[in-house]
């Protein structure tokens, strides 16, 4: 028997500023008209957390309204970005992650690392952005997910994180922001060369693309929200596509993707926003303010 489970990432949901709320209220839709076994978020459900805490407490209350249970994986604009590695200069203006902003998450939302066992399946969601952040949190996720692939056994496993695993190739070792840094794949490598882990699914890039790297499929979830980028003008070509949506997942002995997007979802492009390669623009649209706690980070 499989399980269905509804992909939906990167929704940027906020009270104050609703942006994107006409595509959430066209999912909600969806998913009342035909409730899969579980609703599957793979982070930046809020507009921008780090800046406006109620944003993530506005994405816990829409994600409530779903008719199904869900579950969830964090992104950066709910908990804040990675630290970039030592040797890189991070220009991004871009709140970095934080003991305060996972304890909001943690409050708001539940646990940012967790497993979940569907039928066959074991569903292992991870928090992508604790990597290299050098938090106590960091460690604990390293030792729960050992724990969560030993109990494991024969039965195939699913990770779910914000961030896609690589760009290109599992062992490319440039830097870019939009996926795992190379150092941070250590934590997951070991599973993934073991082919014990048979999907892994991501958001962040606001494309959706598909993927077989040895014996593991890699699925990019859509942006609800918006795309960057559409006509493929200036932004580096990542193979996927560039389309507001989500995805309908069956998981059994076989996995079966299928990509929804009505007709009557407003395709929204941020170009204008990110043409400069900074968060900066997108920071003072969505009303930049600093969270209580945070330390005076000048990179920040």
């Amino acid at each position: 028997m499989a399980s269905t489970i509804v992909l939906v990432s990167d929704t940027h949901l906020s009270r104050a500023r609703p942006f994107f709320q006409f595509n959430w209220e066209i999912f909600l839709q969806a998913v009342q008209a035909n409730p899969p076994d579980l609703v599957l978020a793979g982070g930046d459900m809020a507009l921008n957390a780090p800046s406006h805490p109620d944003d993530l407490a506005y994405a816990r209350e829409q994600l409530d309204r779903l008719p199904c249970p869900w579950a969830m994986v964090p992104g950066n604009h709910d908990v804040g970005n990675n630290p970039p590695p030592p040797e890189t200069v991070d220009t991004r203006g871009e709140t970095t992650v934080s003991q305060a902003l996972i304890d909001h998450y943690r409050a708001t939302i539940g646990p940012d690392f967790w497993a979940r066992d569907i039928d066959a399946w074991r569903i292992i969601g991870l928090d992508s952005l604790l990597c290299g952040s050098g938090l106590p949190a960091e460690a604990e996720q390293a030792s729960f997910l050992e724990s969560a692939m030993a109990e494991v056994g024969k039965r195939p496993v699913a990770l779910c994180f914000h961030k896609p695993v690589f760009r290109d190739a599992l062992g490319e070792a440039d830097i870019f922001q939009g996926v795992w840094y190379p150092q941070a794949r250590r934590l997951i490598r070991p599973h993934l060369d073991s082919g014990r882990v048979r999907l892994v699914l991501s958001g962040h890039t606001h494309e959706g693309r598909d993927e077989t790297h040895g014996p593991t499929r890699h699925v990019w979830m859509p942006s609800l929200a918006f795309v960057t980028d559409m006509l493929g003008e200036w932004r580096p070509n990542l193979r996927g596509r560039r389309r507001v949506g989500w995805l309908r997942l069956k998981l059994g002995d076989e996995i079966e993707i299928v990509r929804e997007e009505p007709d009557e979802l407003l395709t929204t492009d941020i170009s204008g926003w990110m043409r400069s390669g900074s968060i900066r623009l997108y920071e003072a649209f969505t009303g930049h303010r600093r969270f209580p706690g945070l330390p005076n980070d000048p990179g920040h």
